[in-house]
């Protein structure tokens, strides 16, 4: 390119004149010229590199897909890695996921732990690519020299461990766990331990600064090493520590975890580790699952058991929590296995492919009352037709949780239907297990198409079958389901349990034990006892009533079971009289009742049904003898057929033959005897004896004549019922039953006297008497003692002490006799224990047993004790002694010591060295008589000691204690205790440790670290210690003069060491580094062959300077206004130049001119835990300080270049020589934007600029004045000014301000410019009085002040603006009076004097007219106007002033003069109105104040906010409740200033301090209150924030306006001001949070920003605090607001209302007065007419007044309504009164 050449660099984006512009890997063209076109077409290479969002939030979308808890799924994706990783592993196999939610060990954490391979940094370095599979690493850039993908062999339900596949789902899971993940990895065969970070913060920040996000950095270190641990990663302190001693292995640490992640591993542990159990079963349980009932497998490979660990770690005092997933019982694999009663397995094959799929088929049968189909406790609510899956679906032995099937063909219910219950079909559960040649998705939530390939018609299914080959898998399956059924489904409830028994009828082992039950329940219906059945069997059909069901098995209430027998009553019994034992099964469960009573009344016609008699002699006498014979009888067997039968069929065989029973019946009761003759189809009764019964006998079915006898003589008697015991003494009646031989009653025939004899006692009676068969004996009376065995009276008892002892009581009659009566209560009282009552009342004796007797026996000697007998208060009672003598039971234990020749006392403390064994401790038993008890096998197995819970029972028995084992330290007190557990006897001492002999010297350093340089501030103390670190005390005073220390450079100039005689130690100080690295430091401390090593770490010392460490490169050229992009890292120091951490240590940046205004972000910060501190500034010098002392810095020196770019000032050009004449044109005003450098800035933007104007020298304009805008420039000006031109000058005169603003993104503060600037009159233009006089009213009277036109008026000439103009004129000033224009010529009035006109003098333009009058008696037509002419005579011709007049020649009322004069400015508008309301009639207005009543009730009616508040306060100094004083109209508004106020809206505000305590006082302070006398009364002047100096800082958004300012105060309205600008201050309401926020970053650091609350119930604070339920509103429907104002158009009703009431009255009088004046017309001169003038006259006056008021109300409302009003002069023409 020639040098002289210019060219033109273009890329597709922009032109580019600034490199710094250009973006990298841009590519640019060069061309001649800018116009030139593209010659020819080109090419770009690009870069289209994935964003970093691709794999941090990929696991957020392919998680939360499928909508359901997803976590336990990512987790499994890292344990895949880690079952890959130990696939190999030739021991156990462990994997953890370790759960960190500990704060003070940093971030929370989820680590996932493995034993297995490890990754080289090759492997590592493949794991962070995205999508790089285990199939695409081989042949590819991050392949490494061992890498090189083998499928494995083929293993039973493809357990194979190789399910890490797709390099996607690890990355996944990580990120949607949590921000950031760790890996550290430690191959096999390497030393070193790698490690790789991922983070979302680390892809920002390379993003930002335009880096390359995916590149990363692996690091290498050995194990156990720390460095890499982050102080947010603390916890990792112990995973390192670990790696020792590990061959391989490899850890995942998750940190950022979000809250909703933790609050579920937390809250929901046992959910999602079952779903991880779930996922894993087959790997942790092995092929066959988890099988309860086989807890262990012995025959499982070791290289093949997998541990899957959980553990959770929670802040204390919570406990960490460890799971194994083994233990899991409750996954729906476990339940599943286990709750099935039978399995069917299968295989299939897919064609092509090689795909494999093994399944099992489980059946889960009905028991009892329930399915035992296992529910999932989270599963969600069934599908609509409730069908569940059937298969669960396993890939390389791994759930994939989100794919299941729910049947095969081969599978399903036929279609054609089945002799198996639809429900057997339902209680199954199935797992299919294929092998990789089956697809699934990335994350392995689901396959691809594993149910459209097995249910393709080329895939074979083969059942598994033990001993046999079938391909017809449906028949297999069919078969087995209906072997399952039959076997397990248990279906029949048996209830009603009797008992069990024994069967006779079953040979062998099955005849016991039966269980009996009354009822069953089967497919819902009920057999019980009693009802009848009907047998399946057709041929014979059995009919019976069920008699009771069987159950083989002990029971022993309701059961459920598919087997079972029923017990039947053949039916009709009658003909077969047997029971029938049938299989339940066999009962015909579709027969009805009626066809069970058909086939029974079927045979029931086979049974005898009446017998025919036959006499073959004649009975001529009824009465026979007793003893005599009758007969012979034929009898015939009839059926219900009439047929004669000898025999029963009953199916098959010969059936029954029949009998005839014959009996004699009495009348009384039945069967004397029988008589049965068995014989054919006649049967014949031989002769037969009649009973020798006194009574008639008749015979069954026949016609037998009645028989009878007569009693016979007295015989014997018997004796009637006695009772079975009589007291002695007591007469008594006996009963005698006089019978005949044959034993019936009959009478006594003779005097026969009883004789009463009773062996040893007296018996007597008093009289007999006889009633017709019995006797009675009357008065029965036995005496004497009876012969019975009864106790011997004890004195006294003994019994052994804790036993009980027993009574035996009797109570005796007066004879000796025991007797039993009601309520005989005898009550045993033993001294000093509780009584017990017994009852004798029913055999007058019993037996008293009380509680054992315990008491304190000392010395072994007995003691006696008095027991007291009481029955009741007339029976004296019985007290007895009863010693109680010692027991031989265990009383006391003695424990001693048999080396030493020692025996310990109870409660005891001895004193043994610490850590040492207390042996050769012996006990011994006594009893309470002192006695040493023999020690026994029996004895000694109560014997228990505390201290160990193993004593050796054969060392019991010799009496020998276990050794006790003494604590190791001398805080640790050991508690003994020997007791004997039956009698609860112990024996305690304690064991106190003391110290041994000394072992070593103890160092107590009281701190770990020391600055370099500082002086421990504390002792160290030394003790000589034993082995177990207690200390001895055997330290010597003199010992310090032997006692060394010795450390690398310590300064031993200072040390000293003293003795501390309340420990018994030496105290050293003054220990103090000076020199050395540093780090660990070794103390070493001696005394004589005693020596103690401590570390002690030395920190750096106290901060001397700072070191500038990094920076921008020097020398330093910075913009004015810009920031230096690179930071300053500076580093503190001590004095040795170690870093010093030391965050006290406040680094200040300065400027070293007062010139070089220094901005940034902070001026000064403390040094972090590094001791660096980092800033990014313009211009600085750095300091620090710590303690209030200077540490030096270093300085950096920089040039600030002025920018070209920066706008900094307005510089405005214009004729300053122009004079401004009012109403005028402004000269051009030309504006310059003026850079930081001075040159002007031409890329501004017109519609930036703005200029304003307003009147007067004030530098704020007022809110109403209007914008400007600069003009369009035109083609010959500078592109470099902008223009304002044609603007106009103000009308008035006097000083004005222009101000010129520019607002744009350059300048963050408007710049402006005001200039000041004079405006002066116009040209003369007319004659003008200063101010507009009232209409003169004069008359010709006699008086000056009827005549006088004006009086002190000033004329001055004005330009046509009214400005005073006329300055520098003079002449005079002509008065003449004319008749208005377009009227005829009067008569004029004249002046006085009689003139026509009147000269008054014009200097300096004005001139002074003190009175103008009109002469006495003027001429002039009476009520006519003229017009005064004021002219002036000056050099230039202006327009003259006229006035007009109203002039009456003596006529016009005093009313009329009165009104003119006092409303002047109302006069045409008052003429005009009064002259349109005299045609309105008084029922007009009455229709016009009821439409406006009726619409202001509207606004009354209508729904608005009123405040809820109770307004219960009033007094002549109480002003109100805060919520009742104002009203907002703005419902968001009330809103939030109702909630800032908050507890302020119910105060009561009072006038005084006096009333406010009256209103304390009354509500007992539970009411607060207000006085205005104590309220600060506050400026009101002050302005909203961005508002400086009466101007505009910014525009602000969200319309800020003064809270207080949108109060409306109805009433009071001082009063409320102040109220609520002491309660409100200046707080701001804006119309969103946004705008505020933003509201208060635009006002600065620098400027108080008040409170301000958001239309949208947000609240920022003055000290900017925002966001929490405590600064966020709550809906207004929950608040106490302020109520809502009227419209305003109620009020204009109001006003208008209440003027026409006024109106109405007052027409409504005058109407009346005239009535009255027409009526008395004629008597218009009586004085009672005069007087009612007089009041005519004065409403009418009245009335003018008001029509005048209304008139200017309806005037200015009908201007409001667009009527058009003109003005014209009195008396208008008709047509414009009508308009």
């Amino acid at each position: 390119i020639d040098p002289h050449e210019s060219f033109v660099l273009y890329t597709f984006l922009f032109f580019c004149f600034i490199v710094d512009e250009l973006q990298d890997e841009c590519t640019l063209y060069l061309w001649q010229h800018k116009d030139q076109t593209l010659p020819t077409s080109t090419e770009k290479n690009i870069m289209f590199t994935p964003h970093y969002d691709t794999l941090i939030k990929s696991g957020t979308h392919e998680y939360y897909a499928e909508n359901q808890k997803a976590l336990p799924y990512a987790l499994a994706e890292l344990v895949d890695n880690s079952l890959s990783a130990t696939a190999k592993n030739k021991g156990l196999r462990t994997i953890e996921i370790r759960l960190v939610f500990e704060k003070t060990l940093g971030k929370n954490g989820v680590l996932v732990l493995d034993n297995g391979c490890g990754m080289t940094s090759t492997q590592l370095n493949n794991w962070a690519v995205y999508r790089l599979s285990k199939f695409s690493r081989q042949n590819s850039k991050f392949s490494s020299e061992k890498e090189g993908y083998v499928r494995p062999d083929d293993v039973p339900r493809s357990l194979n461990s190789d399910i890490s596949y797709f390099g996607v789902g690890g990355k996944q899971a990580a990120f949607f766990i949590g921000d950031s993940v760790r890996m550290i990895s430690k191959p096999w065969d390497s030393p070193y331990v790698h490690e790789l970070a991922l983070s979302k913060e680390d892809f920002q920040r390379k993003e930002e600064n335009n880096e390359d996000v995916y590149t990363g950095r692996i690091v290498s270190r050995m194990p156990c090493d720390p460095s890499q641990i982050t102080d947010d990663e603390r916890f990792l302190h112990d995973v390192v520590r670990e790696e020792s001693g590990k061959q391989s292995f490899t850890v995942v640490v998750i940190t950022g975890i979000l809250t909703d992640h933790i609050n579920y591993l937390k809250q929901d542990f046992e959910t999602w580790t079952r779903e991880l159990a779930h996922i894993y079963h087959y790997y942790i349980h092995g092929s066959n699952g988890n099988v309860l009932s086989q807890p262990s497998c012995p025959s499982r490979d070791l290289t093949q058991k997998i541990d899957i660990l959980v553990t959770l770690r929670e802040k204390p005092p919570k406990s960490p929590i460890l799971l194994n997933l083994r233990y899991v019982n409750n996954d729906m694999q476990t339940l599943y296995i286990n709750a099935a009663a039978d399995s069917f397995e299968f295989q299939a094959t897919t064609a092509g492919d090689g795909g494999k799929v093994e399944g099992v088929l489980r059946y889960h049968p009905f028991l009892y009352d329930r399915e035992t189909y296992p529910k999932n406790p989270c599963a969600s609510q069934a599908s609509d037709n409730g069908k569940k899956d059937i298969f669960e679906c396993f890939w390389n032995g791994r759930l994939i949780p989100y794919t299941t099937v729910s049947e095969f063909d081969w599978c399903s219910r036929p279609k054609k239907g089945s002799a198996l219950p639809a429900e057997c079909f339902s209680r199954l559960s199935g797992v299919l297990f294929t092998n990789d040649k089956f697809s699934v998705s990335t994350n392995k939530l689901k396959f691809m198409e594993l149910e459209l390939k097995l249910r393709n018609k080329e895939t074979i299914f083969t059942p598994i079958l033990k001993d046999q080959v079938s391909r017809n898998i449906e028949k297999e399956f069919m078969q087995w389901l209906q072997s399952c059924h039959e076997r397990y489904d248990k279906q029949v409830r048996f209830f009603g349990f009797r008992r069990t028994i024994t069967r006779t009828d079953v040979p062998g082992k099955q005849n016991s034990p039966w269980g009996e039950f009354s009822a069953i329940e089967w497919d819902g219906k009920i057999y019980q006892t009693g009802q009848l059945v009907k047998s399946q069997r057709k041929t014979p059909t059995l009919y019976g009533t069920i008699v009771r069901f069987l159950l083989h098995g002990e029971y022993d209430g309701d059961v459920f079971a598919t087997g079972g027998e029923v017990e039947v009553t053949r039916e009709p019994s009658a003909l077969y009289n047997d029971t029938k034992i049938m299989p339940i099964s066999k009962i015909d469960r579709t027969a009805t009742d009626e066809v069970i009573l058909k086939g029974i009344e079927k045979d029931n016609d086979k049974l005898p049904d009446k017998l025919r008699l036959e006499w073959k002699e004649e009975i001529l006498n009824p009465q026979i003898p007793a003893g005599s014979s009758i007969g012979p009888l034929l009898v015939e067997i009839l059926n219900r057929k009439g047929d004669v039968i000898s025999h029963i069929s009953a199916g098959q065989g010969p059936g029954t033959w029949l009998s005839v029973g014959l009996k004699v019946i009495r009348h009384e009761w039945f069967l004397t005897y029988k008589l049965w003759i068995s014989g054919g189809l006649r049967n014949l009764f031989s002769y037969f004896d009649v009973a020798p019964n006194t009574l008639s006998y008749f015979l069954d079915l026949s016609c037998l004549p009645l028989l009878s006898t007569l009693a016979a003589k007295e015989d014997h008697f018997t004796l009637s019922q006695l009772s079975p015991a009589y007291r002695v003494g007591n007469p008594f009646d006996i009963v005698l039953q006089i019978k005949d031989h044959f034993g019936h009653p009959t009478a006594l025939s003779s005097d026969t006297q009883p004789v009463l004899q009773c062996s040893g006692l007296d018996v007597s009676y008093e009289t007999v008497s006889k009633s017709d068969t019995k006797v009675t004996i009357k008065g029965v009376v036995v005496r004497g003692k009876i012969q019975m065995h009864q106790q011997e009276k004890e004195e006294s008892a003994e019994v052994e002490n804790g036993s009980p002892v027993m009574f035996n009581v009797e109570i005796h009659d007066e004879a000796g006799n025991l007797t039993a009566n009601p309520k005989q209560l005898v009550r045993c009282q033993v001294e000093g224990f509780k009584p017990v009552v017994i009852d004798c009342c029913k055999t007058g004796a019993g037996q008293v047993v009380t509680k054992p007797v315990q008491l304190n026996i000392t010395d072994g000697e007995p003691q006696t004790l008095q027991v007291k007998f009481e029955l009741l208060k007339n029976v004296a009672p019985v007290v007895i002694g009863l010693k109680v003598v010692p027991s031989t039971r265990v009383a006391r234990i003695e424990v001693y010591s048999q080396s030493e020749d020692l025996v310990l006392r109870n409660k005891e403390k001895i004193s043994w060295p610490a850590g040492g064994l207390l042996e050769n401790l012996c006990y011994r038993l006594f009893n309470e008589r002192g006695v040493e008890v023999p020690l026994t096998a029996d004895i000694t197995s109560k014997i228990k000691v505390n201290w160990t819970g193993d004593a050796n029972s054969e060392d019991l028995v010799l009496g020998k204690l276990p050794e006790i084992q003494v604590p190791t330290q001398l805080q640790g007190e050991r508690f003994c205790q020997v007791s004997y557990q039956e009698q609860n006897v112990s024996f305690c001492f304690t064991v106190t440790p003391c110290a041994n002999e000394p072992s070593r010297l103890k160092a107590t350093l009281p701190q770990n670290t020391l600055k370099l340089g500082q002086v421990l501030a504390e002792h160290i103390y030394l003790n000589l210690v034993d082995q177990f670190d207690n200390v001895t005390k055997r330290l010597p005073q003199d010992s310090m003069k032997d006692m060394t220390v010795e450390a690398d450079g310590l300064d031993t100039s200072k040390i000293s060491f003293a003795w501390q005689q309340s420990s018994n130690s030496v105290a050293l100080k003054g220990i103090r580094f000076h020199s050395g690295p540093l780090g660990p430091r070794e103390l070493c401390f001696h005394y004589k062959s005693f020596e103690e090593r401590v570390i002690i770490k030395v920190t750096a010392g106290e901060p001397a300077e700072l070191k500038l460490i990094s920076g921008p490169e020097q020398p330093l050229q910075v913009l004015k206004g810009h920031g230096i992009p690179t930071p300053f890292l500076l580093q503190l120091c001590d004095e040795w130049g170690n870093p010093s951490p030391d965050q006290r240590v406040v680094v200040e940046v300065r400027s070293s001119r007062q010139s070089l205004k220094l901005t940034m972000p902070v001026i000064s910060q403390p040094v972090n835990a590094e001791g660096k501190a980092q800033f990014s500034v313009l211009a600085l010098n750095f300091k620090g300080s710590f303690n209030e002392k200077p540490i030096r810095g270093p300085s950096v020196f920089l040039t600030v270049i002025p920018d070209p770019n920066k706008p900094v000032r307005l510089s405005v050009e214009y004729d300053k020589t122009a004079k401004l004449l009012a109403g005028g044109t402004f000269p051009v005003f030309s504006v310059t934007v003026v850079s930081d450098e001075g040159s002007p800035i031409t890329d501004i933007n017109p519609a930036d600029f703005s200029m304003l104007l307003w009147k007067g020298e004030s530098s704020t304009p007022p809110e109403t004045t209007p914008v400007m805008k600069c003009s369009k420039p035109m083609e010959n000006e500078k592109n470099d000014c902008y223009y304002f031109r044609d603007k106009s000058i103000p009308v008035q005169i006097g000083p004005h301000t222009i101000q010129f603003t520019l607002r744009n993104d350059k300048t963050k503060v408007p710049l402006l410019t005001q200039i000041k600037i004079n405006v002066v009159p116009n040209q003369p233009f007319k004659l003008a009085p200063t101010s507009i006089p009232k209409i003169p009213v004069v008359s010709y009277s006699m008086e000056m002040p009827s005549r006088t036109l004006v009086e002190n008026m000033t004329l001055v000439i004005m330009d046509k603006f009214g400005n005073p103009a006329g300055q520098n004129l003079k002449g005079r000033v002509t008065v003449s009076i004319s008749c208005p224009d377009q009227e005829r010529r009067r008569n004029l009035p004249l002046f006085e004097g009689k003139t026509q006109s009147v000269h008054f003098n014009l200097e300096k333009g004005e001139a002074h007219i003190n009175r103008l009058a009109i002469m006495e008696k003027s001429p002039g037509e009476n009520g006519s106007i003229y017009v005064l002419t004021f002219h002036p005579d000056v050099s230039t011709p202006l327009d003259p002033f006229q006035l007009n007049f109203h002039f009456y020649n003596g006529t016009i009322s005093d009313i009329k003069e009165t009104f003119l004069l006092k409303y002047p400015f109302s006069a045409l508008i008052f003429y005009f109105f009064s002259q349109l309301f005299i045609s309105l009639q008084v029922s007009r207005v009455e229709q016009m104040i009821h439409e406006k009543m009726a619409e202001a009730a509207q606004f009354e009616r209508a729904p608005r906010r009123v405040c809820s508040i109770p307004n219960n306060f009033s007094g002549p100094d109480v002003v109100g409740v805060v919520g009742h004083l104002a009203l907002i109209e703005d419902d968001d508004a009330a809103r939030v200033i109702s909630w800032h106020l908050g507890g302020d809206m119910d105060c009561v505000i009072t006038r005084t301090t006096e009333a406010a305590k009256r209103i304390y006082d009354d509500t007992q302070g539970n009411q607060q209150v207000l006085p205005l006398d104590s309220i600060r009364k506050n400026a009101l002047g002050r302005t909203l924030p961005h508002i400086k100096n009466g101007r505009s800082l910014f525009d602000p958004d969200g319309n800020p306006v003064f809270a207080r300012h949108l109060l409306i105060c109805p009433k009071e309205t001082e009063i409320c001001t102040t109220v609520f600008r002491n309660l409100l201050d200046d707080t701001i309401v804006m119309d969103d949070l946004n705008s505020a926020t933003n509201y208060r970053r635009e006002v600065g650091a620098g400027t108080y920003c008040s409170t301000i609350l958001t239309r949208d119930g947000n609240r920022v604070s003055a000290r900017g605090k925002f966001g929490g339920s405590q600064n966020k509103a709550p809906p207004i429907g929950r608040l106490r607001v302020f109520a809502s104002p009227l419209p305003q158009r109620y009020y204009v009703l109001k006003e208008e209302t209440e003027k026409l009431r006024e109106y109405h009255v007052a027409v409504t009088k005058k109407e009346k007065a005239e009535e009255d004046q027409r009526n008395h017309y004629k008597s218009l001169e009586s004085p009672e007419m005069k007087q009612k003038q007089e009041q005519l006259n004065q409403m009418k006056l009245q009335l003018q007044e008001i029509e005048m008021q209304l008139g200017e109300i309806l005037f200015f409302m009908s201007l409001r309504k667009k009527i058009v009003f003109a003005y014209f002069p009195f008396n208008p023409p008709h047509h414009l009164l009508k308009s």
